[in-house]
């Protein structure tokens, strides 16, 4: 009688783990779904640091490898002309920025060497800052050569939001990822940040 009650007990026990094993993978689907729902709902947040520096927040989309597919398929392509296997992808960030630069400056006289020979005297432009350089001279058709350089490092924080019952904060109620720029002339346009279902960064 106790054999058949141990064996009983053994059942039982397995099958409630079984099944909360299923209740919590279901959560997390639901979990996941729900915060889908709100980051796809969600415009991204453009605001500025305390540097005053341009930044942009967004909420992390978690998807799994047909998701993505569906969903963007540019990204997708991206990621296989990089010859990298979707499979093996943790996460992936899209983002657009617009650099827009307002430049006054006096045309000044250059000397240019045509050849061994020869050499030009042309209205030249130049102006430059620390994130901006502009070079260009007029030519005698009126045409304009020039050059622009601009340079920007965008720096990449993930975080994760905790949830709030009054002054109390435990778990997680969503992952966001906030983009900053350091070039003044850079507006960030657009950001997505997106993860692979089931991956998990070591």
């Amino acid at each position: 009688m106790n054999k058949y009650l141990c064996i009983a007990c053994v059942i039982l026990a397995v099958a409630c783990a079984s099944l909360w094993g299923v209740n919590s993978n279901l959560r997390q689907e639901k979990e996941r779904l729900t915060g889908n729902q709100e980051a796809l709902m969600e415009e991204v947040q453009y605001y500025q640091d305390e540097a005053g520096r341009n930044a942009a927040s967004v909420q992390r989309l978690e998807l799994s490898k047909a998701e993505l597919e569906a969903y963007n398929g540019e990204l997708t392509q991206r990621i296989e002309d990089l010859n990298i296997k979707l499979k093996r992808v943790q996460a992936a960030t899209t983002t657009a920025t617009q650099t827009k630069v307002e430049i006054k400056t006096v045309i000044r006289d250059s000397i240019i060497y045509v050849d061994s020979s020869r050499i030009a005297t042309l209205p030249a432009i130049k102006w430059q800052d620390p994130w901006v350089k502009v070079d260009g001279i007029i030519m005698p058709d009126s045409t304009v050569d020039l050059s622009i350089q601009s340079v920007d490092t965008l720096y990449q924080v993930v975080h994760r939001v905790p949830k709030k019952f009054w002054f109390i904060r435990y778990g997680t109620k969503a992952i966001r990822q906030e983009i900053t720029s350091s070039n003044p002339h850079t507006k960030i346009v657009y950001s997505e940040y997106i993860e692979l279902k089931g991956r998990k960064k070591k």
